[in-house]
This record gives structure tokens, C-alpha cells and sequence, in this order.
């Protein structure tokens, strides 16, 4: 099921008020899935280098002043990051990506009743072997 709907956003102070509309499309879970596969934001990394994920347009449902609460899933479970990878509230950071870190990550922040959630595919590649190629060449050539 997938709907498209314009709520309402207002905001005021003592010297303005203002209301604005925002287009928002509103899919079901894909099936056995925390997440829909249509709305899933794509990220790439290549094997051996460094990758931050990021919990891609959350900001607007964190409160000020307040720690938010962020549970971070892949594809769908709860596992146990790799010491050397950085979970924190926002972000994920491998360090050094290694091929099975690729697949669906999942950010989930409570705000108020209900659960928001992220996600970033993330496909790992190899290293670009021209672009290796041409580093080694450049450092040769020194």
C-alpha cells in the first residue's frame, strides 16, 4: 500500500506564525522486512577503505537539548557490531569495510507513540583496480 498525503507543518513564536505543507508518500513494510525496499536510501563502499553510515533525514524528529534514543539494525536484527566499528546515535563507522558488510541498515528513533525508521543499503565493491593501478603508477614514478 502506498499513499501520498500534504500534512501540515506549523510554527510559532511571539512575532510569526507559519504554516507550510510538505508532500509525504507513506509505503508498507516490505514482507517479513522492517523496511520497504522502495524508499531505502543507497550507499556504496569499497572493500578495505573507511565508510560512515548515516541515519539519512532524522534530524527533524530529534528534540533539542534532549539524547535521542537511536536502535540500529541489520537487515533487521539486532547483531553485535565488530568492535572496531563506531555505533553511536546518528552514524555507523567502519573503519576498514569488509564484503559482508554490505546489506540493509536500519536506524529506529521512538518519537513520541510511534517508531521512525531509516534505511541505507549499503553495496560493497572492490577496489577499483584502474584507479589502484594508477596510484601505484604515480607513486613509481617518484
Amino acid at each position: 500500500m502506498s499513499s501520498l498525503c500534504y500534512p501540515f507543518l506549523e510554527a510559532q513564536n511571539s512575532t510569526y506564525c507559519m504554516k507550510v505543507s510538505m508532500s509525504m508518500t507513506v509505503v508498507d513494510s516490505d514482507e517479513g522486512r522492517c523496511f520497504s525496499s522502495q524508499i531505502r536510501h543507497l550507499a556504496k563502499a569499497e572493500i578495505t577503505r573507511s565508510k560512515m553510515i548515516s541515519c539519512p533525514d532524522i534530524k527533524d524528529y530529534m528534540a533539542p537539548f534532549k539524547q535521542p534514543t537511536m536502535t540500529w539494525y541489520k537487515e533487521c536484527e539486532r547483531v553485535e557490531w565488530r568492535s572496531a566499528m563506531v555505533v553511536n546515535t546518528t552514524h555507523i563507522w567502519i573503519p576498514v569495510v569488509e564484503e559482508n558488510d554490505g546489506g540493509n541498515y536500519t536506524c529506529e528513533l521512538q518519537y513520541g507513540s510511534r517508531l521512525v525508521r531509516r534505511t541505507t543499503q549499503l553495496k560493497v565493491t572492490d577496489i577499483d583496480l584502474l584507479q589502484l593501478a594508477l596510484v601505484d603508477h604515480i607513486f613509481s614514478a617518484q
